[in-house]
């Protein structure tokens, strides 16, 4: 049986710091295009921060959506379930991240299809 409320706590402190962190790289996003660059070396340097910033945006972002479907799969006591097999996922699989939505057999699967994809 899993615990439920440890997991929604792990997970709502994560969201929490997802948060923090896409408020803080917007910060920087604003300190950048507020910044009067003296040169190309500093237009360079700000582009790619920027760049880096705004892609780490994305992933936080990412990351939100996945939390935020596992926390809604807690409230149709579905959390823990694999999407591809319906098998239950590993309790130290979810210790290593709460919001996975496959077992670690079906993770495989997916990545190595990703792969072929590609």
């Amino acid at each position: 049986m899993i615990d439920y409320a440890f997991f929604e706590k792990i997970l709502i402190e994560r969201l929490d710091k997802l948060s923090q962190s896409i408020e803080g790289r917007n910060s920087n996003i604003k300190h950048i295009q507020d910044t009067h660059h003296k040169d190309e070396g500093d237009i360079i340097k700000a582009n790619l921060q920027g760049h880096l910033d705004m892609g780490m945006i994305d992933m936080y972002r990412k990351e939100i959506g996945e939390i935020k479907t596992a926390l809604h799969k807690m409230k149709n006591n579905v959390f823990g379930i694999c999407e591809m097999c319906d098998d239950e996922i590993d309790i130290n699989r979810l210790k290593a991240k709460p919001h996975a939505k496959y077992c670690i057999n079906c993770r495989e699967l997916f990545e190595q299809s990703q792969k072929k994809e590609r």
